[in-house]
């Protein structure tokens, strides 16, 4: 088949798209009054075409995208994507996607290699939100003996744990953040921060449901502490002696296995392009020679 005949369907639907964005937003009807344009503005929709996309695509195909809101929920508490939803992302995949596949039936080119950028292209919103999702992990991971720390110094001026985590909520960054919400969710729920008579407390539920095995084990073991109700600074010490050595170790590990994960980066990045450098230029005059 003649890709050239899609050629013109092509333009055609683009120069749509360009003048529905263009005109979506001008009004020929008469003026109406101030209250009128008030109750217009605060109800009209806000949101960018991206996130119209996505809205449309999940519920005509009924996507949950759980895995998309579990990385979006951990972006957002490092401050990215705020005001967003998966559908946002998901509208901004099929968008390049599109895109890129507008850009292969004008240019006639379905190389391997074009076929590969386009669907890079549709996947790197996606790799851009788990990137930032796991990098406010790791924060949460590293802050963690900091808080451990910062509860046991507020419970040993004889302050109870509650009041310590309290406290510790007013950390800066993600973990921060995370302590605040299970707080104001206990005070919402009427309920206990800390586990009593086999009901588990507000910041067991809280972090399990984050599913990050590292805060997971933090809420437990400060549960665990807060019912055992003796030592409760000095058990929190060890707490954050623990998981201060944890990370030491889990930072070792990463450097002892730095050289393997600079491997390939380097053999495409540099180790490639030398090669081409020198054996191009030579397989070339070798051939001129015949």
């Amino acid at each position: 088949m003649d890709t050239r005949t899609f050629v013109p369907w092509v333009a055609a639907l683009l120069l749509a798209l360009i003048t529905l964005a263009i005109t979506r937003k001008w009004s020929f009807a008469p003026k109406r009054s101030a209250a009128a344009r008030m109750e217009k503005l605060s109800t009209q929709d806000k949101r960018d075409p991206t996130d119209r996309l996505g809205d449309a695509l999940s519920n005509a195909l009924g996507l949950r995208l759980d895995t998309w809101k579990y990385e979006l929920r951990w972006a957002q508490l490092g401050g990215h994507y705020q005001g967003k939803d998966a559908a946002s992302v998901l509208g901004q995949s099929v968008l390049l996607g599109l895109g890129g596949l507008a850009y292969l039936l004008l240019s006639r080119n379905f190389s391997a290699l074009s076929l590969a950028g386009v669907a890079l292209a549709a996947y790197y919103p996606y790799m851009t939100l788990r990137s930032r999702a796991g990098s406010v992990r790791d924060t949460v991971k590293r802050m963690l003996p900091e808080a451990a720390a910062l509860i046991s110094a507020e419970m040993s001026v004889r302050d109870s744990m509650d009041q310590a985590v309290e406290r510790a909520a007013t950390l800066p960054g993600a973990l921060g953040v995370l302590l605040r919400e299970a707080v104001d969710r206990a005070r919402t729920e009427s309920a206990l921060l800390f586990s009593r008579d086999r009901v588990d407390g507000t910041i067991v539920r809280h972090f399990a449901e984050l599913r990050f095995p590292p805060l997971e084990a933090f809420a437990n073991r400060m549960d665990a502490i807060a019912v055992k109700g003796t030592d409760g600074p000095a058990r929190m010490n060890d707490l954050a002696h623990d998981l201060a050595t944890e990370y030491q170790v889990l930072v070792a590990i990463a450097a002892e296995t730095l050289d393997n994960k600079l491997l390939l980066p380097m053999t495409i990045f540099f180790f490639l392009p030398l090669m081409a450098a020198v054996f191009i230029p030579l397989i070339f005059g070798v051939l001129q020679t015949f």
